[in-house]
């Protein structure tokens, strides 16, 4: 069976080398050289705003500060793989991947690096390449739910790899804390389906 979904894209939004919580709302209009201290909580809230313009799609907001890092702290992998997530919210796939094997130099094990890379190959229908990023993001975070979703619909749409596309479909089922009801109902069917076949 032929299924196809949007492929989930949107998992770079907490990466950071810094925390993940959100701190109050940053009402600058732009980022600004003294935004920048030696004090790392000062950088971790200043990281957060990025990622909260990001989750907001204000993109512009989100890149001013983003740029600003890779200038003050160009050894952090995380605002150039946000900003290759940017560049591919604006269909900019060339300079999306740019930015995205710039994180990986900085952080060759980056899985949500590797996840996006994979959707840029998909994009462009280099699937073969696209599996093998899949792939390498699950190596590097075997609990990507993302990761295991986007190769699961990958074996499924585009190779027919009806077992491979269930045994990550059920993984990525296993991993996520909300109830996808629209996944859970595809996996029947493709159980189902694969029975037939071999019964």
């Amino acid at each position: 069976m032929y299924y196809t979904r949007i492929i989930i894209i949107l998992s770079l939004l907490s990466l950071s080398a810094c925390s993940q919580h959100i701190g109050q709302k940053y009402d600058e209009t732009s980022v600004q050289s003294e935004d920048f201290t030696s004090n790392p909580e000062s950088e971790i809230r200043l990281y957060q705003q990025a990622i909260m313009h990001l989750r907001d799609n204000d993109l512009d907001m989100a890149k001013d500060i983003l740029v600003a890092f890779t200038k003050k702290r160009p050894e952090l992998a995380g605002p150039w793989a946000n900003l290759g997530l940017i560049k591919i919210k604006n269909n900019d796939l060339d300079a999306a991947e740019k930015l995205l094997k710039i994180a990986v130099e900085k952080n060759p094990k980056m899985a949500q690096a590797f996840n996006l890379l994979g959707f840029i190959e998909n994009k462009r229908e280099n699937l073969q390449q696209a599996r093998q990023f899949y792939i390498q993001a699950i190596q590097y975070k075997n609990d990507y739910a993302i990761a295991h979703y986007n190769l699961a619909l990958l074996y499924d749409t585009y190779f027919q790899e009806i077992e491979k596309s269930i045994l990550h479909y059920q993984r990525y089922l296993e991993l996520i804390d909300y109830s996808d009801q629209e996944t859970i109902d595809w996996l029947d069917e493709l159980k189902f389906s694969l029975k037939k076949k071999t019964s």
